[in-house]
């Protein structure tokens, strides 16, 4: 029977990050370890910055494991393997925010995207695409180093990782209010022309909905996928947990494109296997005819539950803003910061914050 580690000790492993972290902002750091990882950020773009999380977590592991296997990714692969998705999500991604370290991808789980999704170990012919074969060699030469380090060397390395992504990636503030007054048909002008103009793979739109949800629910209540994000422990692109904290109250399905049957009922499905109370449909366009609507409606009744699809902004905002338990005003004042702080969140391009401030008249502030 082939032996695997045992998960490695979260507490010990945020102790480390956070020790390191103190002595690179001191600036004890290795200058051979500083080089190869800032190439590895010039290089790493698009979907191929989940390699930046990934050599966080490594690197991480290592400092509190010596004898892991740094290629590994999940614990059955082998001698030294443990959990790196389990690391990530659990101490890596959490604490990277306050500790300003820049892990390339924002989503909970950054290791759930390609080619971690798939693989237990990485190697030089993992499957990824052929224009970013260049990041995954420069991941794995790192790697191949990291593997015969000490544990002081895996800490220089670590100091060296935070001290580079310290450095990069784009950096967006807040700058509007937490309350600013507006009245809803400008609010709901302004968020159709923000969406309309681009959709950007609908991270628009998803910011849209869950800043909807983060004043009717409260942020701690929300939970939104990354866009393509291939999570599977959350039912939706949008999703709403019930007060008592267990199960989900509403899953939002946000979509800027036709909706067809059988997307409702792909919907509807998921949330009953899901124990979701009602099932909404963001589909801002032509949305399906009645008779398709009423049935997949019924079809989701008899499953426990409750489908809705809404096909204009209007009505989806001024249906959540009654949700909420302030009055619509003091809700419609709320949103235009959440919603900067969702496009934050789903790392819009820098024209959609531009944009969203002058829309609401906020473009002379600092951004």
């Amino acid at each position: 029977m082939v032996a695997v580690k045992a998960d490695i000790d979260k507490r010990l492993a945020r102790g480390v990050l956070y020790e390191e972290a103190a002595k690179a902002a001191a600036g004890h750091i290795d200058p051979t370890w500083v080089k190869p990882i800032e190439q590895l950020s010039e290089a790493a773009t698009g979907k191929s910055l989940t390699h930046i999380a990934f050599l966080g977590t490594a690197v991480l592991a290592k400092c509190v494991d010596p004898s892991i296997d740094v290629f590994a990714v999940k614990k059955s692969a082998g001698p030294g393997a443990y959990s790196a998705r389990g690391l990530c999500h659990g101490v890596l991604v959490p604490n990277a925010p306050e500790l300003d370290i820049n892990l390339g991808v924002s989503g909970r789980e950054p290791l759930n995207n390609q080619p971690y999704f798939r693989i237990e170990r990485l190697t030089r012919e993992a499957p990824v695409r052929s224009t970013t074969r260049g990041v995954l060699n420069l991941l794995c030469d790192i790697l191949d180093r990291l593997q015969d380090s000490s544990e002081e060397q895996a800490r220089q390395a670590l100091r060296a990782f935070i001290d580079v992504r310290r450095r990069h990636g784009t950096r967006y503030s807040r700058s509007i209010d937490d309350r600013l007054s507006i009245s809803l048909g400008d609010l709901t002008n302004a968020v159709e022309t923000l969406v309309e103009q681009n959709s950007e793979g609908g991270r628009r739109a998803q910011a849209v909905v869950a800043a909807l949800m983060d004043v009717f629910a409260g942020q701690e209540r929300v939970d939104a996928r990354r866009v393509n994000d291939p999570s599977r422990t959350i039912p939706a692109d949008v999703n709403v947990r019930r007060a008592g904290g267990e199960g989900w109250e509403r899953a939002f399905e946000v979509r800027d494109k036709p909706v067809s049957r059988e997307d409702l009922y792909v919907l509807a499905s998921k949330c009953a296997g899901s124990d979701v109370d009602e099932a909404v449909m963001v589909a801002i366009a032509p949305s399906p005819p009645i008779k398709l609507l009423e049935e997949a409606k019924a079809w989701s009744a008899d499953r426990g539950v409750t489908l809705t699809v809404f096909s204009d902004w209007s009505s989806l905002i001024e249906q959540s803003l009654h949700w909420s338990p302030s009055s619509t005003l003091a809700a419609a004042s709320q949103l235009p910061a959440r919603i900067e702080q969702r496009l934050i969140d789903a790392e819009v391009s820098e024209e959609a914050l531009t944009l969203w401030r002058a829309l609401l008249g906020q473009s002379d502030q600092e951004g």
